[in-house]
């Protein structure tokens, strides 16, 4: 029988689909054999993540955006640039719909872009993050490829993500940028400072660098990004807002504490208390300040959604403050 054009499509999908379910099984294989991964996996909340986007995102620039030889998607809603403009970064678990609905939540009061770093937009990709900060780009290993932080310069995900800033820019002339990282992104905004425009950095239970055997107590203090990049931020005048419930193991009190040390009057320290999250002290695992946790209906969730909201209210009081005449 002659096998038609559909039919040799359908055969290359179902070999990808064949080809991805393999490697996932053998990065979550690979995973559980690291200390490292193992303490990750415990620290992290046992917790689905909710979330429905009802609003079409689409192409920012009508195809994928390329930048220092490294090319993602960037999604907007197309619905003007008056707004000041907000970059929010994804967690480690992908451009879920969770994450996609907390950008329709900000996109009440700015014209928010949203990037796609791993993964497949409006869906769950927590393999796919872990795969691409440990194992993409093999040969450099823990970490590799567009995740692997030099000792001078940047990371390649870093660099990209500047020309994202300067693509923002292009489109809101003269406007204050506000920059949202979290999780495995949380401490890019840092990275970012180096653009005049940006004005206003939330940094979200920042949890790189993460180890795929052991953590050193240097881990525990650093912020994952390079020496270069943590000099450009300090060179920066924009006031950062630092996030993390009290009792999440993988953003640990250290890096708030680092934060704060490094930045001074410039850090906000929006820290969770565990008293506005754990219901009659029972311990919970909560990590997303943001995302991941803001629907719950146990106290979790109200406390996320108040960090919201904090949020919302530091960005545009610095994004719309007037300028200072010079």
């Amino acid at each position: 029988m002659r096998r038609t054009n559909g039919d040799r499509l359908d055969n290359r999908k179902t070999l990808k689909r064949s080809r991805d379910s393999f490697f996932q099984t053998i990065v979550l294989a690979l995973l559980l054999s690291g200390c490292g991964a193992t303490e990750l996996g415990m620290c992290a909340p046992h917790v689905k993540e909710e979330g429905t986007p009802t609003r079409n995102w689409t192409e920012c620039f009508e195809q994928p955006f390329s930048h220092t030889g490294i090319t993602h998607s960037l999604f907007c809603l197309k619905d003007g640039t008056a707004k000041p403009p907000v970059l929010l970064l994804h967690e480690m678990t992908g451009l879920s719909p969770g994450t996609l609905a907390y950008a329709e939540e900000l996109s009440k009061d700015f014209t928010v872009y949203v990037p796609l770093l791993f993964g497949e937009k409006g869906k769950f990709s927590l393999i796919h993050g872990l795969e691409a900060y440990w194992f993409r780009g093999i040969v450099d290993f823990f970490p590799g490829g567009e995740w692997g932080t030099p000792s001078h310069g940047s990371a390649p995900i870093v660099n990209w993500l500047r020309g994202v800033v300067q693509q923002i820019e292009n489109r809101h002339t003269g406007q204050r940028i506000g920059l949202i990282g979290n999780c495995l992104t949380g401490p890019f905004p840092l990275a970012l400072l180096d653009h005049p425009l940006v004005a206003a950095a939330v940094v979200a239970q920042p949890a790189l660098p993460l180890r795929f055997w052991w953590y050193t107590d240097t881990d525990k203090t650093s912020l994952g990004i390079s020496d270069d990049d943590l000099m450009i931020a300090k060179a920066s005048t924009a006031k950062i807002y630092g996030l993390r419930f009290e009792t999440d193991c993988m953003a640990p009190p250290e890096k708030q504490k680092t934060l704060s040390d490094t930045f001074g009057s410039r850090f906000i320290d929006g820290a969770i208390p565990a008293r506005a999250y754990q219901t009659d002290g029972k311990p919970t695992h909560a990590h997303s300040t943001l995302i991941g946790s803001w629907n719950e209906r146990a106290q979790t969730g109200q406390a996320s959604r108040d960090a919201r909201e904090r949020v919302r209210t530091f960005l545009l009081e610095e994004l719309t403050k007037p300028r200072a005449e010079g």
